[in-house]
């Protein structure tokens, strides 16, 4: 669990390393390189997430852009960009800036867009529903180059059991995020037996808070307090799980599971079994009957059972994410991948509907 101290350490860095938000033209924005511009006379690194933001509010494809550069070179891609940035800002069209305290944008916005709620608004929110349910902080993550936070807490001694299954034992709670759109409450499930958790961010008790009217404060906080009387459990949480214990997963699921490992942290393939039991054993099997599973289409995979649990494999994920086994991840790589896994298991398996024994 996450100490008072760590806590308020945690507070005071994503509050001291929040990004800036300025209001300016467009316009204003002259390109020095397809990753730098230039404002006002100081010179901004710009990731390509806020390139993005701006082709989408010029009007552009975003497709378009990101082939700008290798399609006509950087220098006709600079002159392309900035010929529609001008137009737009003869017409005076606003957009707010984030710039991270190293002078990176990373993202642009239109001014009509909602407005973000303040870090120090979202500490405060979450520090009174800490009072009020009696929270255990289980992990913080912060994101310095886009602002994001967010904190996994279990809420009092809130636990339930599926069935009379002894392994799955959860303790409830939720997580609390806060982002470019706003405030994101999702229920949040820590598996005891093996101490792994999951975001469960696909079930209708998740909450987006977007505005600061007070309307719709009231709105969350009455959510809140409806979640609470059902222990922080999502309704369809068990349901899911039982459908999941009972589906093996398909090959595209299975393949999905091991390329968020591999895409989120150095772990060599060879030891990818380690977290998905069969891994090994479901390509040989299909390698042995003559399929050649890298020809297949994803409808395909779809369609193809593996050897691997699908409750197994989503296990295997949060295992990963909630533990550290020493291989080195992305940053936030692990509220990524219990984010992912939470997807996973509302989401139907591909198998679920399938019909093992039919007549022709």
């Amino acid at each position: 669990m996450v100490t008072q101290a760590q806590y308020q350490d945690f507070k005071r860095e994503a509050i001291a390393k929040q990004p800036i938000r300025k209001r300016i033209l467009l316009s204003d924005l002259k390109f020095q390189t397809m990753d730098c511009v230039e404002y006002s006379g100081v010179m901004l690194g710009l990731n390509r997430q806020a390139l993005k933001d701006i082709v989408r509010i010029i009007g552009f494809s975003v497709s378009g852009a990101s082939s700008l550069e290798t399609s006509v070179g950087e220098t006709a891609a600079l002159n392309i960009l900035n010929s529609l940035k001008n137009v737009i800002g003869t017409v005076k069209k606003e957009c707010t800036i984030v710039v991270t305290p190293d002078r990176v944008i990373t993202r642009v916005t239109p001014t009509d867009s909602n407005g973000l709620i303040s870090v120090e608004t979202y500490f405060d929110t979450f520090e009174r529903l800490a009072n009020q349910h009696d929270l255990d902080i289980k992990a913080t993550t912060f994101n310095a180059e886009t602002g994001h936070v967010s904190i996994n807490a279990l809420a009092g001694k809130h636990e339930h059991q599926i069935g009379n299954l002894s392994d799955e034992v959860f303790r409830t709670g939720f997580s609390f995020s806060r982002n470019l759109e706003g405030i994101q409450f999702d229920p949040y499930q820590h598996r005891l037996v093996c101490t792994n958790g999951m975001v469960t961010r696909q079930f209708e008790e998740s909450y987006r808070l977007r505005s600061m009217e007070q309307r719709t404060w009231e709105e969350f906080y009455k959510h809140l307090d409806r979640i609470e009387k059902s222990g922080f459990l999502p309704t369809k949480f068990n349901q899911a799980v039982t459908r999941s214990m009972s589906a093996p997963a398909s090959l595209a699921e299975l393949e999905r599971a091991t390329a968020l490992l591999t895409t989120n942290s150095n772990i060599p393939e060879a030891e990818l079994e380690i977290f998905f039991k069969g891994l090994k054993n479901t390509y040989n099997r299909f390698h042995s009957a003559g399929i050649d599973t890298v020809k297949l289409t994803l409808d395909q995979k779809r369609n193809c059972r593996t050897g691997v649990n699908h409750w197994s494999l989503i296990n295997g994920i949060t295992d990963f994410a909630s533990h550290n086994y020493g291989y080195e991840k992305k940053n936030n790589a692990d509220r990524h991948l219990q984010m992912q896994a939470g997807d996973l298991l509302a989401k139907a398996p591909d198998t679920h509907n399938l019909v093992l024994n039919q007549p022709f």
